[in-house]
């Protein structure tokens, strides 16, 4: 079932399939302040709160409710580019997910998705995951083609920055799900080896 019109489709809690022959899954990323890890059954609680949040979900088509919740309450756990984001340690509180999709619709690059809890807000934790799970996508999911993009709304400012600092570069903007889209992008070494 296709998401109503004015609901982008979000991917930040559903299992997309790896690439044919994909080894770059499960994988545990390690940064300054954070741990990022396959999403467990653990974190069901901090999960449900990102998809029905409404600050979290103000540019993701507002709360998921119903059985769309339901759904992604029982498939999140193990999805294939699924990440926790968590504090201090792997059993840390989880302050975001993130999500890697290697053959997005996106022409078939590989996109990342990210939501973090509203009290995370600006600490700097989001650039910090962004920045790994990036770096991490375009050395071993997309070598091949050396491009991550990520997509927000245009309304959606602080999104926009944070994909400016990890070094992705605005390259395209579209009307989607009613809304002005922005896609950024970037390659290895940062905004010089994007493509548009």
């Amino acid at each position: 079932m296709s998401p109503p019109r004015n609901r982008p489709p979000d991917k930040t809690g559903g299992s997309p399939a790896p690439a044919p022959g994909a080894t770059f899954w499960p994988a545990v990323l390690l940064t300054e302040r954070l741990v990022l890890r396959p999403a467990a059954r653990a974190d069901a609680a901090a999960m449900s709160r990102l998809w029905t949040d409404a600050g979290v979900r103000r540019y993701l088509g507002g709360p998921v409710r119903g059985e769309a919740l339901r759904s992604r309450e029982r498939g999140y756990a193990g999805a294939v580019g699924l990440f926790a984001a968590v504090l201090g340690a792997d059993d840390g509180p989880v302050v975001g997910s993130l999500l890697v999709e290697p053959e997005s619709r996106r022409d078939g690059r590989t996109e990342v998705s990210y939501q973090l809890l509203p009290e995370r807000w600006g600490r700097g934790y989001g650039r910090e995951a962004v920045a790994a799970v990036v770096s991490w996508a375009l050395a071993e999911v997309t070598p091949e083609r050396p491009e991550v993009v990520a997509v927000t709304q245009e309304a959606n400012v602080r999104s926009r920055r944070l994909l400016e600092a990890v070094g992705m570069r605005r390259v395209a903007a579209f009307t989607e799900w009613g809304a002005p889209q922005v896609l950024y992008s970037t390659g290895p070494g940062g905004t010089g080896g994007a493509r548009p």
